[in-house]
């Protein structure tokens, strides 16, 4: 009698193992197909053949609507709102800067700016946007020491040329 009530058990355990996985598995192809539904939905606006507004409603909350926003315009500080990816986010809040920045906006374009970080992998550019502010609101010393700050932390680096001219234009020897 126990060796049939441990056999049972046994088969149980294995019964309900065999059921979580296929349930995760059936799960995973589940989302996958959503997935494809909603990728051939952009597919299908990049394409022409279907409106903004008819794809815009299918995808909202999926890992798919940020690039679809962005890829139809949508203001920068939208898409960032729906980024997951970190460093894909750090871009966006750093093209927004840049945005606010062109329209002379330079308290909230360093406001966006100050999300950006020396660990975050755009910070060189970021730098360079926040020295070029400083520059247009005539914060020579400010400008200055962020290009100072750009060619001693990232010699070799584009942006560090860059750095090297605009302290030259602005007159440091």
């Amino acid at each position: 009698m126990i060796l049939n009530r441990d056999i049972l058990i046994g088969i149980a355990i294995a019964v309900l193992i065999a059921t979580a996985v296929g349930g995760f598995n059936y799960w995973k192809k589940y989302q996958e197909k959503k997935l494809d539904e909603v990728a051939e939905l952009v597919y299908l606006y990049e394409k022409g053949e279907l409106k903004r507004e008819d794809v815009e409603q299918k995808i909202k909350g999926t890992p798919y609507y940020a690039y679809f926003l962005a890829i139809t315009g949508a203001e920068p500080s939208e898409v960032v709102k729906h980024l997951e990816d970190d460093d894909l986010r750090k871009l966006f809040v750093e093209k927004d800067a840049f945005g606010v920045y062109s329209e002379k906006k330079y308290e909230e374009a360093l406001k966006e700016l100050s999300q950006i970080n020396k660990e975050d992998f755009n910070y060189p550019s970021a730098l360079m946007l926040r020295a070029f502010i400083n520059e247009d609101r005539g914060e020579k010393k400010q400008a200055l020491s962020l290009y100072e700050e750009l060619v001693k932390d990232y010699p070799n680096s584009y942006f560090a040329r860059i750095a090297k001219a605009r302290s030259l234009m602005l007159g440091k020897d």
